[in-house]
């Protein structure tokens, strides 16, 4: 029998009570017998539980790659239906728009009614705070590092021409942000952490792009460009969000292809910065 009472995060999460509970309301709130949350291919939160959970996890897993290459953000996919305790059950999983770093939000449910576009973004959005909040709370654990870094280094590889074999890797380690998202709430969090990537967006050229691995840590890679380059253009650079400006460390790695081909040395930058 499916128990909706069940709660639990991923242990290399280290997730707070408070934003664990927000996020089991929110998926008892669409009326969810079942919830998961995928972080680059890690169940990281388990809302609920089921007979078949061996089985739901094969199928999904045997569908991981296919939905992490085609599926589109925001639009839920059905992976099917099943019978448990008398209860008729459907299997919708939506990927979200997270950046780099896939996220799926896996929802069991009877089969009517259909959840709609509202509930899925409030699902989204809950989400995506827990999975902002927990993954800056992680161990330095290697074994986290591969699933994370793997799509930052393809991309970086593929930015790199003859004509700009190597650039940098601007890394900005804000001030900790973690005492704001309790007593501001998750709407007011958020607007903090999306001020934030506005403000770098604006700083990232045509041919550059920015990913943010957490609340605190965010790069920004620049082909063809110097570290004295960097230096000049990043070194004034400010963060404002509402009435504050956010304090940060700024630190600048030159990369080329000799670096992303060494695991130790390109891994290494993610580490000591994560």
């Amino acid at each position: 029998m499916i128990d909706p009472t069940h709660v639990s995060p991923s242990p290399s999460m280290q997730m707070t009570d408070y934003h664990s509970r927000r996020l089991g309301i929110s998926f008892a709130s669409v009326g969810a017998h079942l919830g998961w949350v995928y972080l680059a291919g890690e169940i990281v939160y388990e809302f609920g539980r089921t007979e078949k959970e061996e089985w739901l996890r094969s199928l999904v897993s045997g569908q991981m790659a296919t939905l992490v290459r085609d599926l589109e953000f925001m639009e839920p996919k059905s992976l099917g239906t099943f019978s448990e305790g008398g209860r008729d059950l459907k299997i919708n999983i939506m990927r979200l728009p997270e950046g780099e770093v896939p996220v799926f939000a896996l929802v069991v449910q009877e089969i009517e009614p259909e959840l709609s576009k509202r509930n899925w973004e409030d699902l989204s959005n809950q989400v995506l705070t827990f999975c902002a909040t927990g993954i800056s709370l992680r161990e330095k654990n290697l074994l986290d590092f591969p699933t994370i870094i793997e799509p930052i280094r393809k991309k970086i590889d593929r930015s790199l021409t003859k004509d700009q074999p190597a650039g940098v890797i601007a890394f900005f380690h804000l001030q900790d942000l973690s005492p704001f998202f309790k007593p501001l709430g998750v709407v007011k969090s958020q607007e903090i952490l999306r001020e934030v990537t506005a403000t770098l967006h604006k700083e990232t050229k045509e041919n550059e792009f920015n990913f943010q691995l957490n609340p605190r840590s965010y790069f920004l890679f620049c082909p063809g460009e110097t570290l004295d380059g960097a230096n000049h253009r990043f070194g004034s650079l400010y963060f404002p969000s509402k009435h504050l400006i956010l304090d940060y460390k700024l630190k600048i790695f030159p990369i080329d292809r000799e670096i992303l081909a060494d695991d130790s040395r390109f891994s290494s930058i993610f580490i000591e910065n994560f």
